[in-house]
Parts: structure tokens; C-alpha cells; sequence
């Protein structure tokens, strides 16, 4: 059985074993997740804050008895009972909290949602903190609090066992509601029948343009699939996307290229001639340009962090 943390409810202690405490080095936090799992959830009702730190984990914070305070580089948010708020992975915050409270956190390890096709998307959505109410997200809001609490009754319900399939299952809901507002509040949403002809012209190029980046489809080629003069497509591009096309194909490149580098162990050759670059020099020049480190030594510092937060895992999990 686990063991008991007396200063939690019954009905909120940890399943298989209590959270061990924090493990920071360098602001970098490596999160004691559920041994075996990729989330940790936590009933919190301290007088206490937490120094600045970061971790690969995205957190989630819902107040559910008087407030909290999270203060980032540049933004102080202030959280009511019953907000919602996402941290991105990676986004140093400190934590204050000054009169005890009930609270609920959740950090969940997301890395599996690189490797969907839209992962844009919800890199998009989480490039901030993220708060979520009845004033920023009103048709939502109840929805998205309800399938926290329901994965607060799959989380402490267990004691032995985790139940990770559905509580990601409701994660997954959450993030998909959340990306499918963002994405419909910034687009034109079609409404004659002009309008959904061009929209599913720019639909299907931006397709195919994926589909294809090896090929280095240029502008001209582009304008042509669509059946648009240059200057046409050039202005219309930039309604439907918020971009120029070739601001699109460099930001869509240094994408897949860092998803390349963080899933597989291809070659740098190999990754510059899938994106269509000329060789692997103009790629790392490019690269470099963009991140402030080659393409190689972007490599080693993502498989070092990743071997830190493997080895942090194990040495809990053996323990």
C-alpha cells in the first residue's frame, strides 16, 4: 500500500507512492512522475511557494479554495478559484502563495504529441501561459473544468495503479477543444461559396506544399497549383495564413528539422536532403541562424536532457 501523507484527505493521497520531493538542478526540475507513468497530480493545500524552475513537463494549475500566484519572465498571473491555468513545458515560473488553500497540480509528461501531424498546432497554442475561465474561454470553460475533476476521480480513485489511457484520453479532449478555439478565432471561417472555393484551394496546397518539402516547391509553382497569378497568390496566401509563403516554408522547415532531430538519429546529410536544402552546410548555417547552435550540438543537448529525465525516472521507479 502506499504510504500515507497525513496532511492530504484520504480520498487525495498518492496512488503507488508518495511524491519523494523535488529534484531541481539549475532551475531545471526533473519531476518525480508516478513510477512507471507520465503524470504526476498533486491535492495541495500548503502556505508555500516554489522557486523558479522549469521542467519538460506541461503543469496545470486549478485553485479550488482561495487563490494562487505564478510570476513568469514578463507576465504575473493571478489565479482565482476555479481558473485554469497551462504552463508550457520548458517556461520558467515561480509560484507564491502566502494563506493556505486547496489547489490541484498536474504535470503531465506530453512529448508523444511531437510526433503528431499537427503538432503545430498545439505548439501554437501553449507558446504562452495559457488561462483558462468563464472570461476567456466562456462556451468551454465548464467542459474543460469537468474533465479536470474527471481525471482527478481516475487519479486518486486507484491506489495501486494508475490509470493513464483515460486521464489522457481527457487530456487530449482538453488540449483538442482548446487548439480547435484558437484556430477558429484566428481564420476566416468560410461563408459564401467563393470563400470555401479559396479556402480549400489554400487547404490543399498547404497539403501538398507539406507532402513535398523535399521538392522545394517555389512560389511561382505554388501560385500555379491554385491556378493564381503571382501577385494574387502572393496577397492571398498572406490572408489565409498570416504569412508570406516563403516566411511559411522556412518556419515549416526549422519545424520538421527539430522534430528530426529529437525522433530519429538520421544524418544531418540526410535530414538537409528531406527538407530540400542544397547540402548540409547551408542547412546548418540556416539552423544555426535560427537557434543559436548547429544542428549537431541541438542533438546532444536534447538526448542530454532526455538521458537525465530517463535516469531520473528509473532511479524513482527502482527505489
Amino acid at each position: 500500500m502506499p504510504n500515507t501523507d497525513t496532511t492530504v484527505p484520504g480520498q487525495y493521497q498518492q496512488p503507488i507512492r508518495n511524491f519523494r520531493g523535488r529534484d531541481v538542478v539549475d532551475f531545471v526540475e526533473f519531476v518525480d512522475f508516478v513510477p512507471n507513468s507520465n503524470m504526476r497530480i498533486w491535492y495541495n493545500n500548503v502556505a508555500e511557494g516554489y522557486p523558479i524552475h522549469r521542467h519538460s513537463a506541461i503543469e496545470i494549475a486549478i485553485p479550488t479554495k482561495n487563490k494562487y500566484k505564478y510570476i513568469f519572465d514578463e507576465e504575473i498571473i493571478n489565479l482565482n478559484e476555479g481558473d485554469i491555468l497551462i504552463v508550457p513545458p520548458d517556461v520558467l515560473h515561480k509560484i507564491t502563495c502566502n494563506e493556505e488553500g486547496v489547489r490541484f497540480i498536474y504535470l503531465f509528461n506530453v512529448d508523444f504529441i511531437n510526433n503528431f501531424f499537427d503538432s503545430e498546432d498545439f505548439a501554437k497554442l501553449l507558446s504562452k501561459p495559457l488561462l483558462i475561465n468563464s472570461d476567456t474561454y466562456p462556451e468551454i470553460y465548464k467542459d474543460i473544468y469537468d474533465s479536470f475533476m474527471r481525471i482527478n476521480d481516475l487519479y486518486f480513485f486507484y491506489s495501486m495503479t494508475v490509470k493513464e489511457i483515460p486521464i489522457f484520453a481527457e487530456l487530449l479532449s482538453v488540449l483538442s477543444k482548446l487548439v480547435k478555439t484558437n484556430y477558429t478565432d484566428e481564420v476566416l471561417i468560410p461563408q459564401t461559396d467563393k470563400q470555401r472555393k479559396v479556402y480549400f484551394k489554400f487547404k490543399n496546397l498547404i497539403e501538398h506544399v507539406n507532402m513535398n518539402m523535399d521538392k522545394n516547391i517555389t512560389l511561382d509553382e505554388a501560385a500555379n497549383y491554385v491556378g493564381y497569378s503571382r501577385y494574387h497568390f502572393s496577397r492571398t496566401f498572406k490572408e489565409y495564413t498570416g504569412i508570406t509563403y516563403n516566411e511559411y516554408i522556412a518556419n515549416k522547415k526549422l519545424s520538421l528539422a527539430i522534430r528530426m532531430l529529437e525522433s530519429d538519429n538520421a544524418r544531418v546529410s540526410d535530414i538537409a536532403m528531406k527538407l530540400g536544402y542544397k547540402n548540409a552546410a547551408q542547412f546548418s548555417r540556416i539552423f544555426h541562424r535560427e537557434c543559436g547552435m548547429s544542428p549537431r550540438e541541438y542533438r546532444v543537448e536534447y538526448l542530454k536532457k532526455k538521458e537525465a529525465a530517463r535516469t531520473k525516472k528509473y532511479r524513482s521507479s527502482s527505489k
